[in-house]
Parts: C-alpha cells; sequence; structure tokens
C-alpha cells in the first residue's frame, strides 16, 4: 500500500511539473526571421487577392510591365536587408537598407514587435523612383504596419488609402 501511494505521488507531482516545461513563447525572435539575409521582393499585390502577384500596380502598358519586370529581375532592386542585435531582450542596432531602382542605399531604422507583429521603418530616401513597381515598392516600404513570416519568407503590410496591400519576400 505505501509503495502504491508513493507511486501515485510521484504520478501527481509529475504531471503538476508538466505546465512548468511546457510552457510556450509567443514571441517571435525578429533577429532569426529578419537578419543576416538580403531580403529579394516577390510580389506586391492587395489583401485577399494574394494569388495575384502584382495586383497594387496598374501599368499603362504591356511593355511598362515588361520593364518592370526585367527591373525586378536585375540584381540588387527591390531588396531590403535588416541589421540588428538583441541585447536584454531589446532590438538594438535596429538599420536597415532598401533598394528600389532609382532608390539605391536608402537607409534608416526600424522596429518590430515579436508579440503583436508590428513593423515601422524610418528611411531617408533621396531620390525618386519613376517605374511604377518601384514606386509601389518604396510607399510600402515607408508606410509598413505589420509582418507575418520566418526565416525564409516575410510579407510586409502596408495601407494605401483604406486598401491594405501586402509585399512579400523571399529570401535571397
Amino acid at each position: 500500500m505505501k509503495r502504491k501511494s508513493l507511486y501515485i505521488c510521484h504520478l501527481l507531482l509529475m504531471l503538476a511539473l508538466i505546465p512548468v516545461f511546457s510552457g510556450c513563447n509567443t514571441e517571435d525572435d525578429l533577429i532569426r526571421i529578419f537578419t543576416g539575409k538580403t531580403w529579394k521582393m516577390s510580389r506586391i499585390t492587395i489583401e485577399g487577392k494574394e494569388n495575384e502577384q502584382f495586383g497594387a500596380i496598374v501599368w499603362d502598358s504591356e511593355a511598362a510591365y515588361n520593364q518592370s519586370i526585367e527591373l525586378l529581375k536585375a540584381e540588387n532592386n527591390f531588396t531590403v536587408v535588416f541589421e540588428g542585435i538583441e541585447v536584454n531582450g531589446e532590438l538594438s542596432g535596429n538599420n536597415v537598407t532598401v533598394n528600389g531602382v532609382k532608390v539605391k542605399n536608402a537607409t534608416g531604422t526600424w522596429t518590430a514587435d515579436g508579440k503583436n507583429g508590428n513593423i515601422s521603418l524610418n528611411l531617408k530616401i533621396s531620390a525618386s523612383e519613376t517605374d511604377p513597381l518601384a514606386k509601389e515598392f518604396i510607399k510600402g516600404m515607408q508606410n509598413v504596419f505589420k509582418y507575418e513570416g520566418d526565416e525564409n519568407q516575410i510579407t510586409l503590410y502596408y495601407k494605401e488609402g483604406q486598401t491594405t496591400c501586402l509585399i512579400g519576400f523571399a529570401k535571397q
């Protein structure tokens, strides 16, 4: 009988410890997700129309569309590089570099909240874009407010009036 009650006590103790060891962290690892890589834009579209790769852009001709696609294919166009380190749970050294087509090495800072997915970029831009895709890319990067993703792909959300648009990126 004594052995049986000792067994039951051990079993209850083990069951009581399960929540302690299985507690999950619901905060994203921002350093792992964003830094240490170059992100290349893969789509820019309207929320709810994610199957349209460039649904947020209107071109005035097929030639203009084709020119934008060629610019997208070029190395170092439509890229973002996030830098930063984590110090005592806080993001530090949070620099960002954005490359459009004419906008090259637009630098600034970024902040993100790994709990709720908020993000903002503060960019210093010294050029202006003429290509429709590049214009929308830069406008979107200046107005991002939310992110989703992991270390292989991220989606940044921005507002265009009342419409929520998104920019998808793949790790380059």
